[in-house]
């Protein structure tokens, strides 16, 4: 894909536009989830600080063992900032050696016979937990071969304003329907992007997943009646008005 898509002539069209952003938004639920587990590797790295703060006597806080947990601790922490502010798939596998490296250290320790540390116990949830973590990073690896550009992203995030945005009246490509929930909608090409008011999720169809079919006007109505079909899913029966008509007509040739 070309890394810049600032002339529309350049974007991708029909199939290869659908995949690109359906690319973006599997991106972007990924990014999402590293986000929200990004509370667990602060509280973690907090709890392993303040048990080598706490738990560990000071005639020992500076041994080799113990520096290293303090180290792991601090990095654990620094990664849960590091995926709030910028998450990425890698902040996975980041998290999941850093388990794996606290999980080697703690056989390390009782391999050379140390004595009982409170940090043992959790040896076995650490080792299952990194194991996990490094998987599911290989595995969104494979889901999502291709990463999405920055101006994948950009122009994926100046669709969706335009969606939020769309006025049927002023702008001959855009539907905006009173269907229970509502849903505004762009048409470009021979592809749709629909989004439920104040939800991220973009369903994105193409022409001949969406269907508008007007039904019969029955007297004391003030608009025809209309059903909405997403992908062959019947979202419900709406007022249909002259401009949203106009533009789907238009679009979807009918």
């Amino acid at each position: 894909m070309p890394d810049d898509f600032d002339d529309a002539d350049d974007r991708p069209s029909g199939e290869e536009l659908r995949y690109t952003l359906r690319n973006v938004v599997a991106y972007r639920m990924v990014c999402e989830q590293v986000r929200s587990a990004s509370t667990g590797s602060l509280i973690f790295g907090a709890i392993m600080l303040a048990l080598w703060y706490w738990l560990i006597p000071d005639a020992q806080k500076y041994k080799p063992f113990s520096l290293i947990y303090l180290v792991l601790g601090a990095l654990e922490f620094c990664t849960g900032v590091y995926n709030r502010v910028f998450p990425a798939p890698e902040g996975i596998l980041i998290d999941g050696i850093l388990l794996l490296a606290f999980t080697a250290s703690t056989i390390a320790q009782l391999v050379l016979g140390q004595r009982f540390s409170p940090f043992q116990v959790l040896a076995i949830f650490w080792a299952m937990q990194g194991v996990r973590n490094v998987r599911h990073y290989f595995a969104i690896r494979r889901a999502i071969p291709i990463r999405p550009t920055r101006s994948d992203l950009r122009w994926f995030k100046e669709l969706m304003a335009d969606v939020r945005s769309a006025d049927p009246v002023e702008d001959d490509q855009s539907l905006d329907l009173p269907t229970e929930p509502p849903f505004r909608a762009k048409l470009l090409g021979d592809s749709a992007f629909f989004l439920t008011p104040g939800v991220d999720q973009l369903l994105i169809l193409s022409r001949d997943d969406v269907e508008i079919v007007r039904k019969p006007k029955i007297d004391g109505d003030d608009a025809p009646k209309a059903q909405l079909i997403l992908d062959r899913d019947r979202i419900g029966t709406f007022a249909l008005d002259a401009e949203n008509w106009r533009n789907y007509a238009k679009w979807k040739g009918v």
